[in-house]
């Protein structure tokens, strides 16, 4: 998620994208009524998590951050038949939001599960479903590195991860940002990106879109 206004360069990339669906079209509007639509998935990143999830052939995915229900159904579309999507959200309003957009859902081939909680302690109950094929993390930022840890431990060999908001707008090299970031937040950025970086653990790539995306394949 980011907190910007379009560029040029990104109206552009969208403009190149089929049109969102009315359902995605209802996410985005329940994040405009939320207050929140200037943290939602651009339709430029969504699609390049679509792509990335269909081409490595995930089943069983993750996602750690619903909002109002997006970036699920990017990832939803992307499963084979067959294929699960949990997805964890601990705020109530966002919860209700997606739970509705996902009833609409054809849910006859492949399932969302709507997981309510605080991620660290819902992703451990849902251990029991692994292992699991991918995860993409884009919840709260200063436990980004306990839900690698839970990835590492509960994705299979070979596994996908994918990391948004990697740069927090620039605090992670040091440079001054209009949206506050807190100490916490910024070594937590910094030791994950690290991580995610060691050649001995991932086979990994970035993604330099504005706010960066890791791409990791766990060994």
């Amino acid at each position: 998620m980011r907190e910007t206004v379009l560029t040029s360069k990104e109206n552009y990339m969208n403009s190149l994208l089929f049109e969102e669906n009315e359902n995605k079209k209802l996410s985005r509007q329940y994040a405009e009524e939320l207050g929140l639509a200037r943290i939602s998935i651009s339709p430029a990143e969504a699609q390049l998590v679509k792509t990335l999830v269909r081409l490595h052939g995930t089943k069983k995915f993750v996602e750690i951050g619903t909002l109002t229900g997006l970036s699920a159904q990017y990832i939803f579309e992307a499963l084979p038949d067959g294929g699960e999507l949990w997805t964890l959200e601990k705020d109530p309003k966002h919860g209700e939001k997606s739970a509705d957009v996902f009833a609409r859902l054809d849910q006859s081939k492949k399932k969302i599960h709507l997981v309510m909680g605080d991620a660290r302690a819902e992703l451990e109950k849902i251990s029991v479903s692994g292992p699991f094929d991918g995860v993409f993390i884009d919840g709260n930022k200063a436990a980004y590195f306990d839900y690698l840890m839970w990835a590492e431990k509960n994705l299979r060999s070979g596994g996908l991860i994918l990391g948004d908001n990697i740069f927090l707008s620039g605090s992670v090299w040091g440079d001054a940002t209009t949206q506050k970031f807190s100490e916490k937040q910024i070594k937590v950025m910094q030791d994950f990106n690290k991580r995610l970086a060691d050649p001995a653990l991932y086979e990994s790539a970035i993604v330099p879109s504005y706010e960066g995306l890791f791409v990791a394949i766990k060994k």
